[in-house]
């Protein structure tokens, strides 16, 4: 709760791995490639694992490897990972709800209004 609102998620996250290209320079300017896998995805971005050290603010080029559709996007965090790899979160610098090939609920969905199933129907 920040100033008596309560926060919600920008979107809905799901934790599925999609295999992306992540494009970027080094701060000395060379460029970079490498092949990862999504942890979690949503409307506006993802998280993943990288070996290549990024920075906050850094901007990079994404590429869904099972569409071929690429993105630009900025790194919005970057933290401790497994095997050698750093957690990266990545924010697109658009809006793209269609980008992961996933239908996420509308922004305005509040689960708490979903209609549940009643006992008996199919």
């Amino acid at each position: 709760m920040a100033d008596g609102k309560i926060l919600r998620p920008r979107s809905t996250r799901v934790h599925l791995a999609i295999s992306v290209f992540v494009y970027g320079s080094h701060p000395s300017g060379t460029p970079f490639k490498e092949i990862s896998q999504t942890v979690v995805v949503n409307v506006n971005g993802c998280l993943l694992e990288l070996s290549t050290p990024v920075l906050k603010d850094q901007t990079l080029l994404i590429t869904n490897m099972k569409t071929n559709e690429e993105m630009p996007c900025n790194v919005v965090s970057v933290g401790g990972g497994s095997n050698g790899k750093s957690a990266v979160g990545l924010r697109f610098s658009k809006h793209s709800p269609r980008f992961w090939g996933l239908s996420f609920p509308p922004e305005d969905w509040d689960p708490a209004t979903r209609k549940l199933p009643t006992r008996g129907s199919r």
